[in-house]
């Protein structure tokens, strides 16, 4: 099988839950932290097909020391943001020196699944066969929801047709949001340019995604999707543990 390199942006200040360590590795029961939810969607792999590189900042090192668990099991690489980069895509940006030829962005502080026995590394690798940038997208119509996310608006072939970052108007035009996004090395400088626009809200767009391989790019649909970065949702994911 063809490797994968796992990037997980994990350089945000964590304001949200405003904990004395970083947010990753808040343990959500005695075994597991919120990171280790990224690692165990690839628990049947190994070093071989599959690779890890976590992007933190000078605070957050403990995640270093608490990822040595996987030493055994995986490469894992370390990387500071660059400090002239912002926001989750200048996190991302800070680890391209150590991308593979094939990657995918998971938010450390998340928990994803697929439908029930489909391998999330198989469904990268045969839609990079494809393509060379791919979407994890979930449906979604519930504006309060959008509002706050990455919103895709896709084709009846569920190709992606237009992207918004938290968008405020027009909401009933996007179909969902994305949870991840998987790409080929040679296209991630145009992709993420593209993506950077929206997030920081330049007022005047340089690149339209048409100049872009997001457009008309694949998607893989997520069945379950949490955002673990605030305490409502870490309590509503532990009271159903219970």
């Amino acid at each position: 099988m063809k490797k994968l390199t796992v990037i997980l942006p994990a350089a945000g200040k964590g304001t949200r839950l405003n904990l004395p360590y970083p947010k990753e590795i808040f343990r959500i029961d005695k075994e597991k932290a919120l990171i280790d939810n990224s690692f165990e969607l690839f628990s049947q792999q190994g070093r071989d097909s599959v690779e890890f590189v976590v992007v933190v900042n000078e605070h957050k090192t403990e995640i270093v020391k608490y990822l040595s668990k996987y030493k055994s099991k995986f490469n894992v690489s370390f990387t500071y943001q660059n400090p002239e980069e912002v926001e989750y895509t200048g996190a991302i940006k800070s680890a391209a020196h150590l991308f593979g030829e094939r990657n995918i962005v998971l938010l450390p502080d998340t928990l994803l699944t697929l439908a029930k026995g489909v391998s999330l590394i198989e469904e990268v690798h045969h839609s990079l066969d494809k393509a060379e940038f791919t979407f994890l997208f979930k449906p979604e119509k519930k504006e309060d929801i959008l509002k706050t996310k990455g919103c895709l608006r896709l084709g009846t072939d569920g190709r992606v047709l237009s992207y918004e970052d938290k968008p405020s108007n027009n909401l009933s035009n996007y179909d969902g949001y994305w949870c991840a996004f998987a790409f080929k090395k040679a296209v991630f400088d145009e992709c993420i340019a593209f993506m950077e626009q929206s997030t920081l809200k330049f007022e005047s767009y340089k690149t339209n995604i048409e100049q872009t391989k997001i457009f008309n790019s694949q998607t893989i649909e997520v069945e379950t999707y949490k955002d673990l970065g605030t305490w409502e949702e870490v309590r509503d994911l532990l009271s159903k543990d219970q």
